[in-house]
């Protein structure tokens, strides 16, 4: 039974572990995104531009996707409170980077539009990067908590089948053993 209790506590870990692994991508698609719209603007009338402006909505879609993952699929499953919060705080960052990435793709040949957009990229990105950084930091600690109930768990585990083993031995075989002995005397 406790084998069973055991492997869905550690499809839950795997579970955790994916998790934590979307977040840091957010953080890899923020400084891509950033990374794309630098590299963009430096392309401006360049053979070049078109490539850069093709990265940087890839991994605009990448960063989209993300993110509807990890608010609409991971929140419903954590109910957390602390992490409902930090995804709040996240948001404001995450919708600016968003509005201004959509802002360069809708219109990617006008200068202005760019380079507004690329200070709006380069404010807030720092700030998602911070605020993804306390979001990881919080599943990791709820992680090392699961781990933590999952050893507690299986300790009392052995102690039960321990005691148990001990019943069986004092009071079944030991027993068994003495009739034996009396009845063949």
């Amino acid at each position: 039974m406790y084998q069973i209790i055991f492997h869905f506590d550690i499809k839950r870990q795997s579970y955790d572990a994916e998790i934590i692994n979307k977040a840091g991508k957010q953080r890899m698609y923020s400084q891509k995104l950033t990374k794309h719209a630098f590299f963009a603007n430096n392309a401006k009338n360049t053979d070049s531009f078109e490539d850069q402006m093709l990265d940087f909505r890839e991994t605009y879609q990448d960063f989209k996707i993300g993110n509807y993952y990890i608010n609409n699929i991971v929140l419903k499953f954590y109910n957390n409170q602390n992490l409902n919060n930090l995804y709040k705080e996240n948001q404001l960052y995450y919708k600016n980077l968003e509005n201004a990435s959509s802002a360069i793709l809708n219109d990617i040949h006008n200068d202005s539009v760019l380079v507004k957009s690329i200070k709006t990229i380069r404010d807030n990105e720092n700030r998602f990067l911070v605020s993804m950084d306390k979001i990881v930091e919080e599943y990791q600690k709820n992680s090392e908590i699961k781990v933590s109930k999952l050893q507690q768990m299986q300790l009392l585990f052995h102690a039960a089948a321990f005691v148990l083993l001990l019943y069986v031995l004092f009071f079944i075989i030991i027993p068994i053993f003495g009739r034996e002995t009396k009845s063949i005397d």
